[in-house]
């Protein structure tokens, strides 16, 4: 008579238990994978010349973290904390534009996911820096958050912020702050200013 050894098959199904349950407790101690940012850091994107990307951004307190399987430098740039994403994102006109017209192309851009639309009626927003841009809401089922825009006679940007409306309301004084370091840097801007 053969005797029937179970502690193989026994050790296999507690490792994939602990997997199976161990896993998403890992992830979630470590958190959405993406790289912490420390307050002060700043995020620069577009096509760099000579060493520097055009467009910038300062965070300004703890707690976000740039999501890098998202962001691609010469583009956009995804940051989060909690349940909030902002997306930073470069604008380069075809035609000259301005942030009216950026406002209008990013509002079709934000209803074509179907989850969100952005406000009708934007308002004047000016960063830290002079520069001038519109501001307004973004809504949808189970999300709350806010967009800006900025556009120089060469170069526009886009930023938006969204999650859950709770996560976001805690967050939003801090996504404004974020949104008022914006800059775009000479030569990108034309001599005249914005």
């Amino acid at each position: 008579m053969t005797r029937v050894k179970w502690w193989g098959t026994g050790l296999v199904a507690l490792t994939l238990l602990v997997l199976w349950a161990g896993l998403p407790l890992l992830d979630k101690a470590l958190g959405n994978g993406g790289r912490p940012l420390a307050p002060g850091t700043v995020v620069s994107v577009g096509t760099e010349r000579d060493g520097v990307r055009p467009i910038t951004l300062t965070i300004p307190h703890g707690g976000w973290a740039l999501d890098e399987a998202e962001t691609s430098l010469t583009g956009n740039a995804e940051l989060t904390s909690e349940d909030v994403v902002v997306n930073l994102n470069v604008a380069v006109p075809l035609a000259p534009f301005d942030a009216r017209e950026l406002w209008d192309g990013l509002g079709r851009i934000v209803a074509l996911g179907g989850r969100t639309r952005l406000g009708a009626r934007p308002v004047p927003i000016v960063t830290a820096h002079g520069m001038t841009g519109l501001t307004g809401t973004i809504t949808g089922r189970d999300r709350a958050g806010t967009a800006a825009v900025f556009a120089t006679d060469t170069l526009g940007a886009t930023v938006t912020a969204a999650g859950p409306p709770l996560a976001f309301r805690s967050l939003a004084p801090q996504v404004q702050a974020m949104v008022r370091t914006l800059t775009i840097a000479a030569p990108w801007t034309s001599e005249t200013g914005p």
